[in-house]
């Protein structure tokens, strides 16, 4: 009996024990069998504790196209900052990295002296588990920096029909149609154009010249001419109906003026004209040179002659004519560029400026160059 008591014992035990291990480990009822661990309440997001923002507060000079900045109180997994400049939104691009935000606006930026505030955009920045943020969202105030002028009499702005280009600055002249936030990109491409000479030239000997931007096809149209081209007009010359009263380079569209490499090249020939006292040189070496210092217009990828000879192009007005056709236009400049380039190669920069200035004593620009590097 003893035995059989004892199997019917260990038989029950055995029914038993999952209940006493399932009591163990779960969750309900009170006593030891319960979980003790403490319920989390997640940490709110917002800014640092002593918050790096950037541009500080109050800060004047900002750049034009200003980055903007925060560190929150732990990591991002998104954020969003908003830039008001002169009340109007700027768009642009908010990236993370770690606890830190950074607001970078699209090209062009913002206008020059404009007044621009910054906040979170709440509903757009969150941590990795999806909290959003919380707190005050002012972040800064800040005051973007004036133009700085490359230099140049303060001339007076042209007009045509009747309405006058506006001064950006300087003797830099705008149609008032296009958008103050490319004032700065206009003035800013013009030293870096300037510099872009300089590394072929050395030291320029040219003034500033006027420099004219055109929105609309009318004033395209009036100042550079129906082919609406980009062009540098000498003093007492004219392209279209405006008669330059001194050097002055008109650009027909403000979209080029994000790219200071056509500044570049028609401030290559505003320099040419300065060494040579305004002697003639052939449009090809003229048109070639500039191509060559600017990289504008871009010649990769570019294969072919645009001419036989280019020496056929010696006059300025046979240069534009035959150039008209864009197939002609990018093969012909880039056949330019390739025989100065070349020339160059054997002479350096220095032989550039021995050539202008034996052409400005009169010698002959054939006799200097000498024979044609390419065939």
């Amino acid at each position: 009996m003893k035995k059989s008591l004892s199997l019917v014992s260990m038989r029950r035990a055995a029914i038993a024990m999952p209940v006493t291990m399932l009591l163990a480990c779960g969750g309900g009822g009170g006593g030891g069998g319960g979980d003790n661990s403490a319920s989390t309440t997640p940490v709110d997001l917002t800014l640092a504790a002593a918050p790096a923002i950037a541009p500080a507060n109050g800060t004047t000079g900002a750049d034009y196209a200003p980055a903007v900045q925060f560190t929150a109180s732990k990591a991002l997994a998104a954020a969003g900052i908003k830039l008001v400049c002169d009340g109007v939104a700027v768009a642009g691009k908010t990236t993370v990295s770690g606890a830190v935000a950074t607001f970078k606006p699209d090209a062009p930026g913002v206008a020059a002296n404009a007044q621009c505030s910054a906040s979170v955009d709440a509903a757009a920045t969150k941590d990795a588990a999806g909290t959003v943020f919380t707190g005050s969202t002012a972040l800064t105030s800040f005051t973007v920096k004036a133009l700085a002028c490359p230099g140049g009499s303060a001339n007076t702005p042209p007009s045509f029909n009747g309405a006058a280009l506006v001064a950006a600055c300087g003797n830099v002249f705008v149609e008032s149609a296009v958008a103050k936030n490319l004032w700065p990109v206009i003035v800013n491409g013009i030293q870096t154009a300037l510099e872009m000479d300089r590394k072929v030239n050395g030291q320029l000997q040219s003034a500033q010249p006027d420099v004219l931007v055109c929105q609309s096809g009318t004033c395209a149209d009036y100042f550079a001419g129906p082919r609406r081209r980009n062009v540098t007009l000498y003093p007492n010359t004219y392209a279209g109906q405006y008669v330059a009263p001194r050097m002055t380079v008109v650009l027909t569209s403000p979209t080029w003026t994000q790219n200071p490499y056509v500044l570049a090249h028609e401030f290559s020939h505003v320099e040419v004209a300065a060494r040579t006292g305004g002697k003639h040189v052939p449009a090809w070496f003229d048109e070639g040179l500039a191509t060559y210092i600017a990289g504008e217009p871009i010649c990769t990828n570019v294969t072919g002659k645009g001419i036989d000879d280019l020496r056929k192009l010696d006059q300025e007005t046979d240069w534009v004519a035959y150039t008209g056709p864009e197939d002609v236009f990018f093969k012909t400049y880039c056949q330019a560029r390739a025989e100065v380039a070349a020339w160059i190669g054997k002479r350096g920069n220095a032989g550039v400026v021995q050539l202008l200035d034996a052409v400005r004593q009169g010698q002959s620009f054939a006799g200097q160059y000498g024979a044609m590097q390419l065939p």
